[in-house]
This record gives C-alpha cells, structure tokens and sequence, in this order.
C-alpha cells in the first residue's frame, strides 16, 4: 500500500479505530477484524509476533495486519468486514402494522438488490482512502514531510 510506518496515534485515534468507525458508518456493516483478526485470539504469542526484517519495519508475516500500537508499521493494512445479508427481499416476511398493532405481511416490489456484498469492496476501500488520505495530512502538517518522508 505504501504508507509509512508510524501513522495514527496509540489510543483514541488508533489507525484501527478510525478505520473501524468509518467502515462501521457503512450500512449492513456488523463485524471487522485486522491482520489474522479472530484466529490471532488461539495464536501463541510466538507464533502471532511478526518477525521484523528490514529497517522499514517490514514483517515477514503481516499478522497485525500493518498496524501495531495504533501506528501504521510500513506493512500493508489488511482487514477483513463481516457484512450482514440485505432485508429488502422479495419474499413475504411477518411484521406488525405499528398503525394497528396487528400482523401484517411486508412485501417488497420493485428491483432490490439480493446481494449488497458485492457492492462492498469498493464501498469499504473508499471510506478506507479517507481515512489514510487524514491521516497522511495530518502527518504532513505535524512532521512537514510528504508520504515518502522527504521535507516538502
């Protein structure tokens, strides 16, 4: 991806939070996990640690999914959304007439998408470049340098 190491700050404004919240902004939404995510919880730690191999702070391994302490670490930034599937089907579903309080049946006519998955990829790679795009602004107004490091 390109992005140097130490963007983001330890705690409130960790690179995960924020990219959690803006990909969290994104409807159907329900779930993210960063490098080996979930599956990093039964690692041992040896086997987790990312094996550092150049002065870059590039890993053999990308377990932390670029990011460690809340700072980018030069790695890429690998995450994974878990996305729930669309309401909006055309199959008749139960609800309650919150006029009556009654049963009804909903129905939905028209096109409707039966799948918003496949619209996600892009989706959730835009929130993500706004996020980076910040945070590389913020670094440049802090630190006066560009996103490869030289003085501008």
């Amino acid at each position: 991806m390109g992005l140097p190491a130490g963007l983001g700050e330890p705690f409130f404004d960790s690179v995960e939070s924020l990219i959690s919240h803006a990909v969290f902004s994104v409807p159907a939404v329900k779930g993210i996990e960063f490098g080996a995510g979930f599956t990093g919880s039964n690692m041992r730690g040896s086997d987790y640690n990312d094996v550092i191999i150049d002065s870059d702070g590039r890993t053999r391994t990308n377990n932390a999914g670029g990011i460690n302490g809340g700072l980018t670490n030069g790695n890429d930034i690998t995450f994974r959304v878990a996305v729930r599937p669309t309401a909006s089907i055309p199959r008749p579903q139960s609800t309650i007439d919150l006029r009556s309080g009654e049963s009804a049946t909903l129905s939905m006519e028209g096109r409707h998408d039966a799948c918003i998955a496949l619209r996600m990829p892009v989706i959730i790679e835009a929130v993500t470049a706004i996020v980076l795009s910040d945070l590389l602004l913020i670094h440049k107004s802090l630190w006066g340098n560009g996103a490869d490091g030289q003085t501008s």
